[in-house]
């Protein structure tokens, strides 16, 4: 059984525990609550909206169900990889905490209320539910990055590459940020308990950076006869194509952040660069004098290809 099998079917019997522990945490309650139940705090931390019991759990178990699905996702199209497994490890773990913790703080304001306006304040009580979900993805990041790491797709490794006539050849390669992740799913975390506690207005702000960091938090590069390509994010979007025509020469070369801009992507004057980490990218130097920098796992495999099929392009 691979590593991936194996974390699906764990995966898996955990998305069934949260679900389980969600009806359990509303339904043991359900003759001690009000029918509408408070669902939503002001900034006052006094119940404004509710719900009707029945569609309160809905609600929950939706929520549970799309963390579920975008965690496991990438984990059945590339799990053979450490560090997808890990990232779905830490999101499950926080998401099945958070929500479950969602759920155990609105009953908890409800509970032996005669009716829904006179459930109990909501709004710091966020924080700690926030603060072990943290810990909780840390701990499903911890589980998750262990069995062995498949790479993407890697060319043999060698001094010189020589393509022989009609061989085509494809370097794929990948990079992520633990930081970044972290960082957009506790503001998505953030944002989903403000969205239900309190406003939409002030839950669109964590939200919005929270998917951002999310969605630039990976990259997919993907050298091949048509040049190089970079996709950000699970969601393969947005993409940056190289033509191989703009492509001078490729060579690697031992870069950080604070020498291209800063993290993410970032244009200056004479480079570009996708800096998701320090330490060895891959560096197209371009026809325009420019040099585009990507950190990427395996540079110099990708660099060999790409002076490989300039050097075929040039003989053509």
């Amino acid at each position: 059984m691979s590593y991936r099998t194996r974390f699906l079917g764990i995966a898996g019997l955990w998305v069934v525990a949260g679900a389980a522990a969600l009806l359990v945490e509303v339904l043991a309650f359900r003759d001690r609550l009000p029918d509408p139940i408070a669902s939503h705090w002001g900034f006052s931390g006094a119940p404004n909206d509710s719900l009707s019991v029945g569609a309160f759990l809905i609600v929950l178990l939706l929520v549970w169900l799309v963390i579920s699905t975008g965690a496991l996702l990438p984990v059945a199209r590339d799990g053979q990889r450490r560090r997808v497994r890990a990232a779905a490890g830490a999101a499950l773990a926080a998401g099945g905490v958070f929500v479950c913790g969602l759920a155990a703080l609105t009953v908890s304001a409800n509970l032996d209320a005669v009716a829904w306006r006179q459930a109990g304040s909501l709004n710091w009580q966020v924080i700690p539910a926030l603060v072990l979900a943290g810990l909780a993805g840390w701990v499903g990041w911890f589980a998750g990055n262990r069995g062995p790491d498949q790479p993407a797709q890697y060319l043999e490794s060698g001094a010189e590459l020589t393509l022989k006539p009609d061989e085509r050849a494809v370097w794929v390669s990948s990079v992520s940020s633990p930081l970044l992740r972290t960082l957009g799913g506790l503001a998505v975390l953030g944002g989903a308990a403000t969205l239900v506690l309190n406003s939409w207005q002030l839950a669109l702000a964590p939200l919005l950076a929270g998917l951002a960091c999310l969605a630039l938090s990976s990259a997919r590069v993907q050298a091949d006869e048509r040049g190089v390509r970079a996709a950000f994010g699970p969601q393969r979007w947005p993409v940056r194509r190289i033509g191989l025509a703009r492509i001078e020469s490729a060579r690697v070369d031992t870069r950080h952040a604070l020498e291209v801009g800063g993290w993410g992507y970032r244009s200056r004057p004479h480079t570009t660069a996708i800096m998701l980490r320090g330490g060895e990218c891959l560096v197209l130097r371009l026809t325009s004098g420019r040099d585009f920098i990507i950190s990427v796992d395996q540079p110099d495999r990708g660099a060999e290809l790409v002076n490989a099929l300039i050097t075929e392009r040039s003989v053509l």
